[in-house]
């Protein structure tokens, strides 16, 4: 039998503290029916929801762990559908669950689970993931996820990246070609884990006895490869990337799910109003004002009418 350093995936895990940790959560949060668990008689201070969502990041935590660890593929697949089904169950039980994009961890969590439907082949759960996304503009509505959701046949709302860092690098990937995409998922990996500085879990594998570490990775880049057909050579090596679980999604066809013809919002389609970020360099044109087609560099502050606030199409991109 191979010694764990020689089959774990996250080189930062140990081996005494990821068997204390999966130990854990497969006794409490797989063995343990959150169903049972949760109905309980419990004082009135306990917060019975936050019990309830224990169970959801919890198998998250699990399944990424495992991959950690070097568990094959194929058998994650139990504790990916087991993952599944307590997001879906939280949501049942408590309908005003919602994620909401501007947090960090929620926007992280948004991609994860996206990526684990596309990765793990499950295009039955993506409009599940859609529907835990608040639905109030003021909690986030984004470029990225819209581009990521359309390419599956969902459609959400957003015009603009709300997580710059390390997320800017990622969009030019969906919105790019051949080499310059490949040097974009390979910029985004090398800058992934900086970028992640207002998540939970970073720097997680620096607490004492490493407690609840499960490795770090950028699932999503995974994600972006496979649904866009991504030649990963130039970065499949790099830290961060999930090359396993990429590989056996495409040796399994996976993108057989997801054929071209699903998506239902190609980036022309794509929005920013007045005094927001231009997100892509391109030509966009204005319903409100007839000044015609206008070229704006991605970057720049989108204009406005004598302090009138416009929605910009975006019709071309270049």
């Amino acid at each position: 039998m191979k010694r764990f350093d020689e089959i774990k995936r996250e080189p930062l895990l140990q081996e005494a503290a990821y068997l204390d940790s999966v130990g854990f959560w497969k006794k409490y949060y797989v063995e343990l029916k959150a169903e049972d668990s949760l109905v309980l008689e419990r004082p009135d201070y306990v917060n019975v929801e936050g019990l309830s969502w224990d169970w959801c990041f919890e198998s998250l935590e699990l399944l990424v762990a495992l991959y950690s660890g070097g568990e094959p593929v194929e058998a994650l697949e139990f504790y990916a559908d087991h993952m599944f089904s307590q997001f879906q169950r939280h949501k049942q039980a408590y309908p005003a669950f919602s994620l909401k994009l501007w947090e960090p961890d929620a926007y992280q969590y948004t991609l994860w689970l996206l990526s684990f439907a596309v990765l793990f082949n499950k295009p039955g759960r993506i409009r599940q993931i859609a529907r835990f996304l608040s639905e109030d503009p003021d909690d986030g509505e984004d470029i990225l996820l819209r581009q990521l959701f359309s390419r599956v046949g969902v459609t959400i709302p957003g015009s603009t990246l709300i997580h710059e860092r390390p997320y800017h690098e990622l969009l030019n990937a969906v919105t790019t070609e051949k080499d310059e995409q490949q040097q974009a998922v390979r910029s985004y990996l090398k800058q992934w884990y900086r970028g992640m500085r207002n998540c939970y879990w970073h720097d997680r594998h620096k607490a004492r006895s490493d407690a609840g570490f499960f490795g770090y990775w950028a699932f999503e880049a995974g994600l972006v490869t496979v649904l866009w057909g991504v030649d990963d050579t130039p970065y499949r090596d790099l830290p961060f990337y999930p090359k396993d679980l990429v590989d056996d999604a495409r040796k399994r066809q996976v993108i057989k799910s997801f054929p071209e013809q699903l998506q239902s919002a190609t980036y022309s389609d794509a929005l920013a109003r007045s005094g927001e970020i231009c997100p892509r360099t391109g030509v966009w044109v204005c319903d409100e004002w007839a000044v015609g087609p206008q070229t704006f560099m991605q970057g720049v502050e989108m204009p406005s009418e004598n302090g009138r606030s416009l929605v910009w199409r975006l019709v071309k991109g270049l």
